[in-house]
């Protein structure tokens, strides 16, 4: 059997959207940055900041699409689960 595909949901959208924003606006207000002050400690930490944005992000999206999928999952075993009983009651 193979896999279903599905669509992305409002969320992950939303999600994408945010996602490619914040590297984008979080890239330039860096580069902004050095130009202005220089490589310093400032920079060194707000450029950590934003790549642990960045990782939150990824994981956020990571783990809404476990969600969906272990629930198309879910309705599959229920799915089976509602054939087991229905072959259940016939044999008896």
């Amino acid at each position: 059997m193979a896999p279903e595909m599905r669509n992305p949901n409002l969320f992950e959208k939303i999600l994408l959207v945010i996602g490619i924003l914040v590297l984008i606006i979080g890239f330039a207000f860096i580069q902004k940055i050095a130009i202005a002050i220089g490589f310093g400690w400032e920079l060194l930490s707000l450029i950590f900041l934003w790549l642990i944005l960045v990782v939150l992000i990824i994981m956020l999206s990571a783990i809404e699409n476990m969600k969906e999928e272990l629930k198309l999952a879910n309705n599959i075993e229920v799915a089976e689960l509602r054939l087991m009983r229905e072959e259940f009651k016939r044999k008896k």
